[in-house]
């Protein structure tokens, strides 16, 4: 039997709601939207087209400026699972641990993450992250503040003032453990970059 309009409608809100609104067409279909029902809820204007393939309810507060929800459902594989995993700078500034902003949105894929063109909004790290070094901030997955440290210190070009401040503001706030600057996840050059960042960051004044 096919599926009421009203129960299609409550799916792909449950979903939407659970995504900031957004949801992709692959989602759509599994609740009863034909492609050519998808088109028409664009021509009507009840749907948005932001990206090929995912929408954003038009009614639904967008509470953001950001487009976080946006890019992750673009990093979504073949199966319709979303890949990537937000880090560097836009991780840096969803844990709260810097004042500095990056124009761009970092994301970190898998090394085998394939795509012929990127959106100019995307930074795009790669990298196979595991479960322990990410978690959540506004519905996304966001690599932990220890993580998104030790990728900064590696990458290299960030200004150290940035580093230093987030490092007195991970520690303070119980987000890095000292057990974690030795934990046996990391590389001994892992290891030996945060002991001098946590050193260096004990005589560290923002305001001087």
């Amino acid at each position: 039997m096919p599926k009421l309009l009203k129960d299609s409608f409550q799916q792909i809100f449950e979903i939407a709601d659970s995504q900031s609104g957004y949801f992709t067409s692959k989602q759509a279909l599994a609740a009863g939207y034909s492609d050519r029902m998808q088109t028409y809820h664009v021509k009507t204007g009840d749907w948005e087209r932001n990206y090929r393939g995912i929408y954003r309810l038009h009614y639904y507060p967008n509470p953001r400026p950001d487009d976080l929800m946006l890019w992750y459902l673009w990093s979504s594989n073949r199966k319709g699972e979303p890949q990537g995993i937000y880090s560097h700078d836009t991780a840096l500034g969803l844990h709260n641990l810097s004042t500095w902003s990056s124009p761009k949105l970092h994301m970190t894929v898998p090394l085998k993450f394939q795509r012929s063109k990127f959106p100019a909004e995307l930074k795009l790290h790669y990298g196979d992250l595991r479960s322990f070094e990410i978690t959540t901030i506004q519905q996304v997955p966001v690599t932990t503040a220890l993580r998104t440290i030790v990728d900064l210190l590696l990458a290299d070009y960030l200004q150290r003032h940035h580093l230093l401040e987030a490092m007195l503001q991970a520690r303070r706030r119980g987000l890095i453990l000292p057990n974690d600057l030795k934990s046996p996840w990391l590389s001994s050059e892992e290891r030996k970059l945060l002991a001098d960042l946590e050193h260096d960051s004990r005589n560290y004044n923002p305001e001087a």
